[in-house]
């Protein structure tokens, strides 16, 4: 494969076993040097402690004849999990150094879609060792701390015993993560459709949260120096910080490989908030920094300005730098490979580059003119790239302008494809209302006919035949989708909820009967508890818990005799 020895895992000896003092699996761990440990904190057992004092043992199930370890939580090594899901990672150390050469190349590597991984963990029942394979499925949970992965079967997915494993990438057997957890759809969903899935978190965010781990981790920043904010200021320029993180927040056009989602920022020399809300997005972004500044960064930033963590793969200041040096900086921050001829150049022809690419001061680099020729090729192996010029007047803004601008027949045929997708949204809505369905349950601020007046205004957009309208395509696809989706879900939920409605309005009814033998001052007060679990039951779709405690109401106070009436 072309990987230098001293690159590779040692066979993997870096993989441990995690037991109680009692001989317990309790899960799985990574060996850092010669006597640190890695795991996720909810592998060690919670003795009460703010931190646990618990000893454990540790076995080095690769490594022939390594005798147990004992192994306590490390000084500054305990990061429980945060009633956000961020955290869970811990740092153990062992009783007795091991052999250094055993320990694991941790590499920052970008958990790009798709990417082949494997790992080894200790279920129940296989003590020893058992390995899954699985690819990267982009980020999840809270602040997107976790990266999705996909089984490559459905007896790939992790169980008890794989928390704290390494995740391997397949290409170049770097660590690149640590198993965390696991998600199964509940027991009523069908067999066939029922969705098992793991989740890792990335070295980086580890690192984020341990900074030790620094001195274990190989493979290059993702943000150059220059580029990264210290978070102390407030954000001056609003309205820019809000679309850096639109496009940042905004979903890889993965189905549309023929169009370059690229868009062009223009920051002069003078304008520092600019450049700042750019510095800002980028640091916010990153796995790695994210977290590193003052919490107010996040808590207080204005409404719309804080981008999903990772979703900034690479920030170039590619200022005084040539093409080649711009190419070995995408090549090593991916650890690309290529047969034969290994030039940066090379490297990036040879691979998908599906990265997320911000690249500063484009105008100012040795040859703006070849660097823009070579984001045309990062843009062909997938990259989507933000390109920042000083100068709204250079010849390499021009040049990008023309070498991105997607050919009219795409774009025609995209907006056809929008045109049905808001046909198809309008049909669900409109279904979804003719069964009772409130309108507020379907969108927040779009419907059918706010997408049909917004489909007609990018038809006739001055930026139509401009790369600057991929982006708007882009979110209006968004929205679209999101409009579509709600109104399937309020369809599904009605049709699940049908038999418990029907069931209460029956018991409703039939209670309600019993008025008629009621004295009216009884009626009176009965008859306000029924109107209100009429409207609950008649919203749609229906707040099922609280309708089936306002008839609960309406039926006690039926049974419930006159004052001074014995029962």
């Amino acid at each position: 494969m072309g990987i230098t020895a001293d690159e590779t895992s040692s066979g993997g000896t870096w993989r441990v076993r995690i037991r109680s003092s009692v001989g317990d699996v309790l899960g799985a761990g990574i060996l850092l040097g010669s006597e640190t440990v890695l795991t996720c904190a909810h592998v060690i057992p919670d003795d009460g402690l703010p931190v646990p004092a618990t000893e454990v043992l540790v076995d080095l199930v690769e490594v022939p004849d390594a005798a147990p370890v004992p192994a306590r939580v490390a000084d500054g090594g305990w990061v429980p999990q945060r009633s956000d899901g961020c955290g869970d990672v811990a740092l153990l150390r062992l009783d007795r150094p091991q052999p250094a050469e055993h320990a694991a190349p941790l590499y920052r590597l970008p958990p790009v879609l798709g990417r082949p991984v494997w790992m080894g963990g200790f279920p129940k029942g296989l003590d020893n060792g058992h390995y899954l394979r699985a690819k990267t499925a982009g980020r999840v949970g809270p602040r997107a701390e976790w990266v999705g992965l996909d089984p490559k079967s459905p007896r790939d997915v992790v169980r008890k015993g794989f928390s704290g494993a390494g995740v391997e990438d397949e290409a170049t057997r770097h660590v690149i993560g640590m198993v965390v957890s696991r998600y199964d759809d509940p027991v009523g969903v069908p067999s066939a459709e029922r969705l098992s899935v793991s989740y890792m978190i990335p070295v980086e965010t580890i690192v984020r949260h341990l900074p030790v781990v620094h001195r274990w981790l190989r493979g290059d920043p993702g943000v150059d120096r220059p580029l990264v904010s210290r978070l102390t200021t407030g954000v001056q320029d609003i309205g820019f910080a809000q679309r850096l993180a639109v496009w940042l927040r905004r979903e890889p056009l993965t189905g549309r490989p023929e169009i370059a989602d690229v868009e062009t920022v223009v920051i002069e020399d003078d304008d520092h908030a600019r450049y700042e809300a750019l510095s800002r997005a980028i640091t916010l972004a990153d796995r790695e920094l994210s977290g590193g500044g003052p919490n107010e960064a996040v808590s207080a930033a204005p409404h719309g300005t804080v981008p999903p963590l990772g979703s900034v793969d690479l920030a170039i200041d590619v200022t005084g730098r040539t093409d080649t040096e711009v190419a070995l900086r995408v090549a090593d921050r991916m650890d690309l490979r290529s047969p034969g001829d290994t030039s940066p150049l090379s490297r990036v022809r040879a691979n998908a580059v599906p990265l997320t690419i911000v690249a500063v001061g484009v105008d100012r680099a040795r040859d703006p003119e070849a660097l823009v020729g070579f984001m045309k090729l990062l843009a062909d192996r997938g990259g989507r790239l933000m390109l920042v010029f000083r100068d709204p007047h250079s010849r390499g803004l021009r040049l990008a302008e023309r070498l991105f601008r997607p050919e009219a027949a795409r774009i025609d045929g995209w907006l056809d494809e929008l045109a049905a997708r808001v046909a198809l949204a309008a049909d669900r809505e409109h279904e979804a209302a003719e069964r009772g369905a409130r309108r507020s349950s379907l969108s927040d601020a779009e419907d059918a006919t706010a997408l049909r007046i917004n489909l007609t205004r990018l038809r006739s957009d001055p930026e139509l035949r401009s790369h600057r309208i991929v982006a708007k395509l882009a979110a209006f696809e968004h929205t679209v989708r999101t409009v579509a989706e709600r109104a399937e879900e309020t369809l599904r939920v009605i049709e699940a909820q049908q038999p418990a409605v029907q069931e209460l309005k029956w018991q409703l009814v039939s209670y309600t009967a019993m008025l008629g033998s009621k004295a009216e001052s009884e009626r009176a007060e009965l008859i306000p508890l029924h109107r209100a679990a009429v409207r609950l039951l008649a919203t749609v779709p229906c707040d099922l818990p609280e309708a089936r405690r306002a008839v609960d109401r309406f039926v006690a106070a039926v049974h419930t005799p006159p004052e001074g009436e014995a029962p």
